[in-house]
This record gives structure tokens, C-alpha cells and sequence, in this order.
């Protein structure tokens, strides 16, 4: 299953995937749509929670670097949408697939780097 981050609107891209306020889940040609019971949750709860989603693959603007490798570690690929803003308009070329590679490139969000 694949994971969307959402805002409020439940149609535009969430800046920030775990305090974003919805989830789009896509899975085979079928999407809903899911508030976030953990937005302000810290993040052991959240990936608690998250863990629970069987979630395979996440597309979202940005991401922390110590978020990235939890996600890594659960086997999730990350994918950055660039293009688009609302989920509709996500085409799969257009996505950059962060890796160990280039996370810390592109992983801006949190104080990995002080």
C-alpha cells in the first residue's frame, strides 16, 4: 500500500508527514482517505501506529533525515513528489526516490546535521 501525507483540504501534499492532518492510502486502484490520530503524537506512538498501516511505499514533499531511516528500517521506499501539489496530480516519472544514497542531501527537515 502507498501512503500520502495530506493537508487539511485532503487534497493537497502535506509539508510534513507526520503532522500531517490526513492519510491517502492507495492500494491496487482503490483511495481513501483517513485523518491522522497521531499528528502530535512523539514518535515512537507514531510509528507504532504507523507500523500497523502495512505501508510499503510513501510519497511527500519532505522528510527528516532520523524519519527517513525509521522508515528505511520498516522496509518503506520514499519517494519525493516535485512536481505536483495536490495527490491527483502525482505522476510516478516525476517522483525522486530517496535512498541511502541521497537522503542526506534531500532529507532537510530536523537537526541531523548540528
Amino acid at each position: 500500500m502507498t501512503l500520502i501525507s495530506l493537508e487539511e483540504d485532503k487534497k493537497t501534499i502535506a509539508s510534513r508527514f507526520r503532522k500531517a492532518t490526513n492519510f491517502a492510502f492507495l492500494d491496487e486502484g482503490q483511495i481513501f482517505i483517513k485523518e491522522n490520530p497521531h499528528k502530535t503524537s512523539k514518535s515512537k506512538e507514531f510509528f507504532e501506529y504507523f507500523n500497523t498501516l502495512n505501508i510499503k511505499t510513501i510519497y511527500l514533499k519532505e522528510l527528516g533525515y532520523k524519519t527517513f531511516l525509521k522508515l528505511e528500517s520498516l522496509g518503506v521506499e520514499v519517494y519525493f513528489v516535485q512536481e505536483a501539489t495536490r495527490y491527483n496530480k502525482i505522476k510516478p516519472n516525476e517522483l525522486l526516490r530517496i535512498d541511502a544514497s541521497n537522503a542526506e542531501e534531500f532529507c532537510s527537515l530536523g537537526h541531523h546535521k548540528k
